[in-house]
């Protein structure tokens, strides 16, 4: 399931969210769809699982978002279960920034430890597989 670029490019502000192909990326995963963002806030895309033979419908990324509430086109944030928010943060990629329905957590996504598109994927992953299960 995982897609390499050609090169793991490392994770820059000027590098939006995370290389030029991952919403592609992030669409090509089974059951993503894309979710209209209601905040009209340029630049944030909302994604969500749509899996009506399990039936599982649930937010868990967005990019384009800062922790403000504004668009910062570099930006990466996850939806996930409290427990898996806490890996992510003794992990250093990123730190829970507000409490969500169901023990969820919305993680911002930064950190010494994140900075290449390899670590990017895990992350989405993990994110992903939490909201197929």
């Amino acid at each position: 399931m995982f897609r390499r670029s050609r090169q793991d490019r490392i994770l820059s502000r000027e590098h939006a969210p995370a290389f030029d192909d991952f919403h592609e990326w992030v669409l090509s995963l089974p059951w993503v769809v894309e979710r209209p963002y209601s905040l009209d806030t340029p630049g944030v895309r909302c994604f969500g699982v749509d899996c009506e033979p399990l039936g599982r419908r649930q937010l868990w990324l967005i990019t384009g978002l800062d922790e403000n509430g504004a668009s910062s086109s570099h930006s990466l944030t996850v939806i996930v279960p409290r427990d898996a928010a806490n890996d992510i943060e003794s992990a250093g990629w990123g730190r829970p920034v507000a409490p969500m329905p169901r023990e969820h957590m919305l993680v911002a996504v930064d950190g010494p430890s994140f900075d290449r598109r390899r670590d990017a994927e895990a992350l989405v992953l993990t994110a992903y597989g939490c909201a197929m299960s």
